[in-house]
């Protein structure tokens, strides 16, 4: 999809956030607030869910993290606004949950669904054009990592910081889609099966 295409999807956008929960848990948060920053909506207080007014955001509904909290949180926003055009979902269990309820209503093919997590299952999902994009974590290196800062605060007593130029330890994320846009780097679902867990 051409640039001018994706600027005109953007600013008629219809957004359903499918979150964890109400508990303004930190990864929900995070995950949430994160995506919408990067669309370029203000989020208020970043510390939180569900204050925003963008009028583009049509709503926010709970998951669970799981499939079946993503069919029903999807449902609950299309009766709402049966227009719903993008989906941002917590995790890609809630964008298969979120993809059977718009396909349930003949709408699976003009609603992009976009998620967290680069789990094999999910980037499958990428694949089969399921999930538009997911952003692939990598939790054996946060692992690792997480080791390493305790050995070396065992060692030196010097607590780890947060990357430079960042209010949290960065551990790398990658950009998982079959339908790459100009100027912003990813990898292909072919690709990211290579690197993806679970």
């Amino acid at each position: 999809m051409g640039k001018s295409q994706n600027g005109r999807r953007c600013k008629n956008a219809k957004i359903a956030l499918l979150d964890l929960s109400t508990a303004n848990v930190t990864v929900d948060v995070a995950r949430d607030q994160g995506f919408l920053t990067g669309f370029g909506i203000d989020t208020k207080n970043p510390s939180i869910n569900r204050d925003e007014d963008d009028a583009r955001i049509v709503g926010n509904d709970v998951t669970q993290g799981s499939e079946e909290g993503g069919r029903r949180a999807m449902e609950n926003l299309l009766q709402k606004d049966p227009e719903i055009n993008l989906v941002y979902t917590i995790n890609e269990p809630a964008a298969a949950g979120a993809y059977e309820a718009l396909k349930a209503v003949g709408r699976e093919d003009d609603v992009i669904i976009v998620s967290v997590d680069g789990g094999c299952p999910g980037v499958d999902n990428v694949g089969a054009g399921v999930i538009g994009a997911t952003s692939m974590q990598f939790p054996l290196r946060m692992a690792s990592l997480g080791v390493e800062a305790v050995v070396e605060y065992a060692k030196s007593g010097v607590k780890p910081g947060a990357t430079p130029g960042k209010a949290f330890f960065d551990t790398g994320v990658e950009l998982i889609t079959d339908e790459p846009v100009e100027g912003v780097e990813s990898s292909t679902a072919k690709e990211g099966k290579s690197k993806c867990w679970g």
